[in-house]
């Protein structure tokens, strides 16, 4: 589909949560200090997603998610969008197997700098996914804070990425996820600059406006998360 590089005046809000994961696996992985709390144990991820295919929920895309705004399509009853940032092997070996039981699509932010790496998804991991309709992502080169960087890091940051997703996928990337959820309105002007259609945050939120296509909240899914409280995070206010 070919979407418009900025949304119409008509564009319309939509109200679409947006999941957040980071690892899905029996043990977190050797990532650092903060992967035991970002990793979600399988069992609790199935129990997620028979959760959502039992009540009718429906998993899109973020270029779904654009091309509603923009008037171009109709999004399913109960929408959700899958994310998964950081690119780690599980996404591959433990989630993908998961979502593709359920007949489910997800989107996958990778690392670019990162892949190939023992802990990270390979080049072939990724081109699997994306061939099982799977979405796949920037989340940058090295994942700095880009609002740290200098102005010349930060555009080698968001277009290489961006380059290494093309050349090694065959298909060009709408969306950034910010590293650890850091932005401003430089950073926000830089990802427009990019080619970037929207980016998301790590700040809580279920509505999602066009006029703010650049800081699209998310709902971070807790690694002790039960499955009352997964049911309040997706349903509906």
């Amino acid at each position: 589909m070919s979407l418009p590089d900025r949304l119409p005046a008509t564009a319309r809000s939509v109200e679409a949560p947006i999941l957040m994961y980071h690892y899905v696996d029996a043990t977190p992985p050797p990532a650092g200090p903060y992967s035991a709390g970002l990793t979600v144990p399988t069992t609790q991820f199935e129990a997620q997603m028979d959760y959502l295919e039992k009540n009718g929920y429906h998993t899109v895309t973020l270029e779904q998610i654009y091309a509603a705004m923009a008037g171009m399509a109709e999004l399913p009853t109960k929408p959700v969008v899958i994310t998964f940032d950081d690119g780690g092997l599980d996404d591959y070996t433990v989630a993908f197997p998961i979502l593709r039981a359920h007949h489910f699509t997800a989107t996958f932010f990778v690392i670019t700098g990162f892949v190939g790496k023992s802990i990270c998804v390979s080049w072939q991991d990724l081109r699997a996914m994306r061939a099982d309709g799977m979405e796949i992502e920037s989340q940058t080169v090295r994942h700095p804070d880009l609002t740290t960087v200098s102005s010349t890091r930060l555009s080698q940051e968001l277009s290489d990425s961006r380059t290494a997703l093309v050349q090694n996928l065959n298909e060009t990337p709408i969306a950034l996820a910010y590293p650890s959820g850091a932005f401003n309105q430089q950073v926000e002007a830089a990802v427009r600059e990019a080619g970037y259609l929207v980016a998301v945050t790590t700040r809580p939120g279920r509505v999602l406006n066009p006029g703010s296509s650049y800081a699209w909240p998310r709902l971070r899914v807790a690694s002790d998360l039960s499955i009352t409280g997964f049911a309040r995070l997706v349903g509906r206010t």
